[in-house]
C-alpha cells in the first residue's frame, strides 16, 4: 500500500512505498533514482489492484560500461501469494536509459498479470 503524496512548493514529493525493494539503486544518478521512484509509485497501485492481493515489487539494478557509455541491466519481480512474475528482457535501444527500462518492464509485468489473472475486459464474458 502506498502512502499519500505530499506537495512541497512546486514539486511533488513521493513518499516511499512499504512493499517496494530496490537493490543497486545507489549506483544510479540521483535524478534517475527519483524518476524511477515516481514511475513505480504511479504503476504500483494499478498492479496491486489487478492482482487483488498484497504485492511486493523487487527491482535489481546493475550498471556496467559498454563502449564508453553506462549500460544498465534491470530485473523486476512481482512477488505475491502464488508464483511470482518476473520481467527482465528488454530490447536494445532502451538499455541506455534506466527510466525507460523500468517503464517498459512495468508494462510487460502488467501484461503478464492481465494474461495470468484474465483481468482484461476481453476475458469477461457476461454469458458464462
Amino acid at each position: 500500500m502506498a502512502k499519500e503524496k505530499k506537495k512541497a512548493g512546486k514539486e511533488t514529493i513521493y513518499t516511499e512505498l512499504r512493499n517496494v525493494f530496490f537493490s543497486g539503486l545507489d549506483e544510479l544518478d540521483k535524478l534517475d533514482a527519483e524518476r524511477i521512484k515516481q514511475v513505480i509509485y504511479e504503476h504500483y497501485q494499478e498492479i496491486e489492484r489487478e492482482i487483488q492481493k498484497p504485492v511486493k515489487l523487487k527491482l535489481h539494478f546493475k550498471k556496467y560500461q559498454h563502449g564508453g557509455r553506462d549500460k544498465y541491466s534491470v530485473q523486476l519481480m512481482v512477488d505475491f501469494p502464488g508464483k511470482p512474475i518476473t520481467a527482465e528482457h528488454i530490447y536494445d535501444p532502451a538499455r541506455w536509459d534506466v527510466v525507460a527500462i523500468v517503464h517498459k518492464l512495468l508494462k510487460k509485468a502488467k501484461k503478464e498479470i492481465a494474461h495470468k489473472f484474465k483481468t482484461e475486459t476481453s476475458y469477461r464474458k457476461p454469458y458464462y
